[in-house]
């Protein structure tokens, strides 16, 4: 007894590609590089909300690091291995810190404009430590540099 196909079964046949997937490669490339690719993902988050906070796009960022349009495309997709170099570059167009060395203290100063300063809005019993203090003079928003004298003090 032969068996006839329908015609749902013969269109699917058409759809199924002869070709391997790799899926399985895949999937054990991305167990195998999972440390770096969380790093990479949380990275590539901090990148657009930086670009979004100072209202830049990524053409604007891969001219100031002078690389490529593509390249920052990668790096915002979260799967690029970024070097230290690469890191640091964003840093520094971005006026931002990506990362830390735990254990190990530097200072680095970027300019980062006023406009993107976050805004930190303290209690009235802070604002009065503060005024007596002579940290502060002004309404009840502190803007970064101002927050950060204080915590250096205090």
């Amino acid at each position: 007894m032969k068996i006839m196909k329908t015609e749902t079964i013969i269109n699917f046949e058409k759809l199924v590609s002869q070709e391997k997937s790799g899926w399985l490669e895949k999937a054990k490339w991305r167990q195998d590089n999972q440390a770096w690719l969380e790093k990479s993902a949380l990275i590539a988050l901090k990148v657009l909300r930086a670009l979004s906070d100072q209202g830049s796009n990524q053409r604007k960022l891969a001219d100031k690091m002078e690389v490529s349009a593509q390249y920052i495309n990668k790096i915002v997709k979260g799967s690029e291995n970024l070097s230290l170099e690469t890191i640091s570059k964003l840093e520094m167009a971005l006026g931002i810190q990506l990362i830390e060395v735990v254990g190990f203290s530097s200072f680095v100063s970027y300019e980062i404009p006023e406009s993107v300063q976050p805004e930190i809005i303290v209690s009235s019993e802070i604002m009065n430590i503060l005024l007596e203090n002579k940290f502060y003079s002004g309404d009840n928003k502190l803007n970064s540099g101002e927050y950060e004298s204080f915590v250096k003090a205090a």
